[in-house]
C-alpha cells in the first residue's frame, strides 16, 4: 500500500513541476513582496526545499503544518544581511508553545519579522539636493499560528498575519493566510528502527485580500488657475494583490549508519515545486547531512525561468545556497542550535544569514 501511496505522491509532483512557468505576465502586479524573502537559516541553506521538512519555528515560511511538531517550547531569533552594500537588514523573532503533553492539544506560535532598511535622503522636485534631512520606513509582518497533529501521520496549521508597510505618511496594511498539511510514513520497513523517513508536505500563502495605500503622502497642493487659489489635492492609491503562491514538496531520509541500530547520520533529500500567482514557478532541491543532530552541513538550488539568462532579471533570491548548523546539547531536554546561510547573488556581495535556536523538550 505505501508503495501505492509513494508512485502517487511522486507521479503528482512530476505533474506540477511540468506545469507552465506560473503567470510570469502578472509579474509586478503584486505587492507586499518582502514575504517571498525567507528569514529562516536552515530553509535559506536547503534553497527553500523542504516544504515537506520544516520542522518547529521554521515552518513558519514554507508550511505551517510543520510547527506542530514542537514538543514543549522552542524560541529563536536571526538576521539576514540582505545583498551586502545595500545596507538592508532582516530581522526575525518566533516562539512556539506546544499545549498539553508533547503538544496533545496543539501548539500556538508567534512570528515577527522586521526589516531595516535605514534612513533614506527626503529630496523634492524643489530641493533635489538631499539637504532635506531623512526618513525612515516600517516593513513589518507578524503572524499567530495554530497547528495540530492529527495523527501519526498526519500534521496541519493555519496562520494569520499581519502585514503593515509605510513611511510616517503613507501606510498599507492588512491579513493574510497561510495553510499548510503534512505526511510522514516509513519506507523502509525492513529496519529494525521504524523512523519516519519519508515526508510529504503541501501549503498555500498569502491568501488575503487586496491592498491600497493611505495617507497623507498621498495629498499635493494645486493651483486654481482660473482664481489662483490654493487647494490640497488627494492622489488615490492603486489596490494591490497579495503575492499568493502554493508549494507542494517531498523529502526523504537516507540512513547512512552501517548497522541496524544506530540513526546517527543521516542524509535527507529535498525537492519542493512552487506555484506563484504573479511569477514565474519555481522548482527546488535541496539536500542537508546530519550527525546526531549536531552538525548539519546544507545545499540547495532554486530554479526559475531567467536564472540563467543575461538579459533577463535575476531574482537574487534563486540561485544556490549553503548552509551549516550546529547543535548544542544544553541539558537532557534541550538544545542549542546556530545556523548560517549563505546565497551568492549576481549583484551586490549575497546574502548572508544567521540564527539562535533554543528548544525545550527535545523535539527529534
Amino acid at each position: 500500500m505505501k508503495k501505492y501511496i509513494l508512485q502517487s505522491l511522486v507521479a503528482c509532483f512530476g505533474l506540477l513541476a511540468t506545469v507552465n512557468a506560473g503567470n510570469p505576465d502578472r509579474a509586478g502586479g503584486a505587492g507586499a513582496t518582502q514575504l517571498l524573502v525567507n528569514p529562516y537559516v536552515r530553509g535559506v541553506g536547503l534553497g527553500g526545499s523542504n516544504t515537506a521538512s520544516a520542522r518547529g519555528l521554521e515552518s513558519y515560511y514554507l508550511n505551517i503544518g510543520g510547527l506542530a511538531y514542537v514538543k514543549k517550547m522552542e524560541i529563536q531569533a536571526s538576521q539576514t544581511r540582505y545583498l551586502v552594500g545595500t545596507d538592508i537588514y532582516l530581522n526575525n523573532f518566533g516562539i512556539a508553545q506546544a499545549l498539553g503533553e508533547n503538544g496533545s492539544g496543539g501548539v500556538l506560535g508567534m512570528a515577527l519579522t522586521y526589516w531595516d532598511i535605514g534612513n533614506i535622503p527626503i529630496t523634492t522636485t524643489e530641493a533635489p539636493d538631499m539637504t532635506l534631512g531623512t526618513y525612515t520606513t516600517q516593513i513589518l509582518n507578524l503572524g499567530l499560528a495554530y497547528s495540530k497533529t492529527f495523527s501519526n501521520s498526519i500534521t496541519g496549521g493555519l496562520m494569520v498575519r499581519y502585514i503593515s508597510e509605510g513611511t510616517s505618511s503613507v501606510n498599507a496594511s492588512g491579513v493574510t493566510l497561510d495553510a499548510g498539511v503534512q505526511y510522514q510514513t516509513s519506507l523502509n520497513a525492513a529496519k529494525k528502527i521504524k523512523k519516519q523517513d519519508f515526508r510529504f508536505g503541501i501549503a498555500v500563502r498569502n491568501l488575503g485580500p487586496d491592498f491600497a495605500y493611505q495617507g497623507t503622502g498621498l495629498t499635493a497642493n494645486t493651483t486654481v488657475t482660473s482664481t489662483g487659489a490654493t487647494r490640497k489635492t488627494l492622489f488615490g492609491s492603486q489596490p494591490f494583490n497579495m503575492p499568493a503562491l502554493a508549494n507542494i514538496g517531498a523529502a526523504y531520509d537516507f540512513r547512512l549508519d552501517k548497522g541496524e541500530e544506530t540513526y546517527d547520520h543521516k542524509l535527507t533529500l529535498n525537492a519542493n515545486f512552487n506555484y506563484n500567482a504573479f511569477s514565474s514557478n519555481i522548482v527546488a532541491i535541496g539536500t542537508e547531512y546530519a550527525y546526531k543532530n549536531m552538525f548539519m552541513l546544507r545545499t540547495g538550488y532554486a530554479h526559475q525561468e531567467g536564472n540563467f539568462s543575461d538579459t533577463e532579471y535575476k531574482n537574487p533570491q534563486y540561485g544556490i545556497s549553503f548552509g551549516v548548523g550546529f547543535g548544542i546539547p544544553v541539558s537532557n531536554t534541550t538544545d542549542l542550535a546556530i545556523d548560517y546561510a549563505y546565497q551568492p547573488t549576481v549583484i551586490f556581495n549575497g546574502i548572508h544569514s544567521i540564527g539562535l535556536k533554543l528548544t525545550l523538550g527535545n523535539n527529534k
